[in-house]
């Protein structure tokens, strides 16, 4: 079938059953277990895709020992068809919205470093100018947040660009600077002193975040690039939260960033130790598809957590 014909006869004769049937074949690989899970008959998932691939003009599924599997036909039609699908639940999640009284929504995606310390006041900046606004804040591991973006299951996501470098389909706009250091609450016996060393720093009890974290590899090769040993913590924690408590409540010493002592919302609790790590300053950014123009919402709240970090 030629492409130009595909292109006039898809929108006529495409029908949102046959696709609902193909996502979920594809999914399950079976034609048995699609059949399951739709509440359908083996014989109608059957002759949906069949018709499906006669809309399409080519075979979408062959047959293989568990099941089926995707043509390069297929395989080449199912992020589109999936796509189908995340549009239409947004829609009914925005539709849903505008009914409870919301007027805009925003769906941020952040790692617990370095997003959390500014985030909420530039989230309350964007609620006071924008009332009645809808904020989702997912907070994930950085391969998680691109994934959702690629999926608009988040518009933008706030990552460090030390540990990222963006693909052709994303585009980056800097917010500010990080630099890593290590902090403690401010009524640590270590916050009064200066000249410290590395062997006075390994002497106290640590948090850190587990060894899975990106967070924590690059605290791993900025200490190896100086020749330093990993300090022995005494609690392992991903969450920003708990990692805070403890240098906050437990009087024990944690990796920071720049932004924690400097401008983020409790930052006189915090000090900076008075102990330069060999980190050069890393850039923080907004990334997000470049398919898709930013919104308003997103745009400002852009501006918001430039507008906080120019405080310092």
């Amino acid at each position: 079938m030629a492409s130009n014909d595909l292109i006039q006869r898809l929108p006529r004769h495409l029908k949102m059953g046959e696709l609902r049937v193909f996502v979920t074949v594809l999914e399950h690989r079976s034609f048995r277990k699609a059949a399951a899970v739709l509440h359908l008959s083996q014989p109608a998932v059957t002759k949906a895709i069949a018709s499906l691939e006669e809309t399409l003009g080519c075979k979408l599924f062959h047959r293989v020992a568990s099941g089926v599997e995707a043509t390069v036909h297929g395989a080449s039609f199912a992020p589109r068809a999936v796509a189908v699908f995340d549009e239409l639940r947004r829609a009914a999640q925005d539709i849903s919205l505008v009914s409870s009284g919301a007027h805009g929504t925003l769906r941020v995606g952040i790692v617990p470093m370095p997003a959390i310390p500014m985030l909420p006041v530039a989230i309350n900046r964007l609620a006071h100018s924008h009332p009645g606004i809808f904020v989702s804040v997912v907070e994930a591991r950085e391969a998680e947040l691109l994934d959702r973006l690629r999926r608009r299951d988040i518009e933008v996501a706030i990552l460090r660009l030390a540990v990222l470098d963006p693909a052709e389909d994303l585009q980056a706009a800097p917010l500010f600077e990080e630099t890593l250091c290590v902090v403690a609450a401010s009524d640590h016996p270590l916050a009064r002193r200066s000249g410290l060393t590395w062997p006075d720093l390994l002497r106290e009890r640590w948090v850190m975040p587990p060894p899975d974290c990106i967070f924590y590899e690059h605290v791993q090769a900025t200490l190896r690039q100086s020749g330093l040993p990993m300090p022995h913590h005494v609690v392992e924690a991903f969450s920003i939260h708990i990692q805070f408590a403890m240098a906050l409540h437990a009087g024990l010493l944690s990796f920071g960033m720049r932004s924690q002592t400097v401008f983020a919302p409790g930052k006189e609790f915090l000090v900076r130790l008075p102990f330069d790590l060999a980190a050069p300053p890393t850039a923080v950014a907004a990334v997000s598809l470049k398919s898709h123009e930013p919104s308003p919402l997103s745009r400002l709240l852009v501006e918001n957590i430039r507008a906080i970090a120019r405080t310092d």
